[in-house]
């Protein structure tokens, strides 16, 4: 996971609601439904509405991000479940959350994000997650793939995965990526290695899983251009996210934490690739 700072945070609880509606007026559905969309549950099996889960504060390594603990609460009470953050830190968080009867456990440190399924002993990521998440409303957003292109933006956990679900669901799959290594790993997994000015004349369904900012500017949005953006900064020049409006889907939390609490609640996990 990319360790998100106070500043990514601040001002997320005021703007979920903005994100969501955002959502329904590009795709005609809501962060729930993309969820449970990406991970293949029907609404009316949806494991969300009053689940007990206990987001636990991490102060190992770089120490805990002001707000994220609150923020990933809020989110996951926008989804209907019952959350709370607990009192203390660490492993005495940990007691408190089961010991209040929380069925899945959320934490994260500087390196892993993820949610614990205390009753069924499964672990959901938030790397997968989020990229099955952005997946997921990318899908909804342009009606399907149908061997369309997609353009990949960046090979870490979260790219490599995102390519992976979009060579499942039958796109065309164009990989921007610099490391050798990994540029070789997504060849090998079926995906074609281009450049950015390639893929950006190629594709017009986007996904940015890269943390470097502003790469492509407003000339390079068209009407019909889409783009996923999960990687933090995002990769659009603020005139080209200006452009896209809605069509620029980003949100440095909602997404990847709903699809992790629909994950851990049903019990059906993805590995990280």
């Amino acid at each position: 996971m990319t360790r998100l700072t106070e500043d990514d945070v601040r001002g997320l609880m005021e703007g979920l609601a903005r994100f969501d509606a955002g959502l329904r007026s590009l795709a005609g559905v809501d962060i729930r439904a993309v969820a449970l969309h990406a991970c293949g549950i029907d609404d009316d099996a949806s494991p969300l509405p009053g689940a007990r889960v206990a987001v636990v504060p991490v102060s190992s390594g770089l120490g805990i991000i002001p707000r994220f603990s609150r923020c990933v609460a809020a989110v996951l009470e926008y989804l209907g479940c019952d959350a709370r953050v607990v009192r203390q830190p660490d492993v005495k968080g940990l007691q408190e959350a089961v010991d209040g009867g929380a069925e899945v456990v959320m934490l994260a440190d500087d390196d892993r994000f993820v949610a614990l399924n205390v009753h069924r002993g499964v672990c959901a990521d938030d790397d997968p997650c989020t990229a099955h998440g952005y997946v997921a409303a990318l899908e909804i957003a342009a009606d399907g793939f149908q061997r369309r292109p997609v353009l990949v933006l960046g090979q870490g956990p979260v790219g490599r995965t995102a390519a992976k679900r979009l060579l499942h669901l039958g796109a065309e799959v164009l990989v921007v990526e610099p490391d050798l290594e990994k540029a070789q790993f997504a060849r090998g997994a079926g995906a074609r290695i281009v450049t950015l000015d390639e893929g950006l004349r190629s594709a017009t369904l986007i996904v940015d899983a890269t943390p470097a900012p502003d790469l492509i500017g407003e000339l390079a949005v068209s009407e019909g251009t889409i783009a996923a953006v999960p990687g933090v900064p995002s990769a659009f020049t603020l005139a080209a996210q200006a452009r896209l409006g809605v069509r620029h889907i980003h949100e440095p939390l909602a997404l990847g934490v709903a699809v992790m609490a629909v994950e851990a609640l049903s019990g059906v996990v993805s590995s990280r690739v």
